[in-house]
């Protein structure tokens, strides 16, 4: 059974994704860690829905995202598999209602992102959200 790595954007300098992880509520960053515990020893057919994850449609769906509630919002950090084998980088922190998210033109941003990690413009690093300060 594969265990997925973690990793998440960042430039030269910093993580940038563990940023805004920090930034987020206690009880999101809990809901991101128990949704993600729930998937990294699952094989990536097995990553749906009901376990937490989706894949974005149309022109975005080289992205997926995480899928919890916390603090009265659906939060949906985005990401996409690689750029190494069993690796999944998150690369933008977003919430959505009714279809939309929040901040608006995040889906682009995290593609530019996803782009700027396989041109080597951007980093992924190791993310190791269990260091991080609760």
């Amino acid at each position: 059974m594969p265990v997925w790595a973690i990793m998440g954007y960042g430039n030269d300098r910093r993580p940038l994704f563990e940023d805004e992880y920090r930034a987020q509520t206690a009880a999101a960053r809990a809901e991101f860690r128990s949704t993600w515990n729930g998937l990294k020893d699952r094989d990536r057919e097995d990553w749906l829905r009901p376990a937490g994850f989706d894949m974005l449609p149309g022109k975005f769906n080289k992205l997926g995202k995480l899928r919890f509630k916390a603090s009265s919002a659906q939060h949906r950090p985005l990401g996409f598999f690689g750029p190494g084998p069993n690796e999944f980088t998150f690369v933008a922190w977003a919430t959505e209602r009714d279809g939309k998210f929040d901040p608006p033109g995040i889906r682009e941003a995290a593609l530019e992102r996803m782009e700027a990690i396989w041109q080597g413009k951007a980093k992924a690093y190791e993310f190791d959200f269990a260091d991080i300060r609760r």
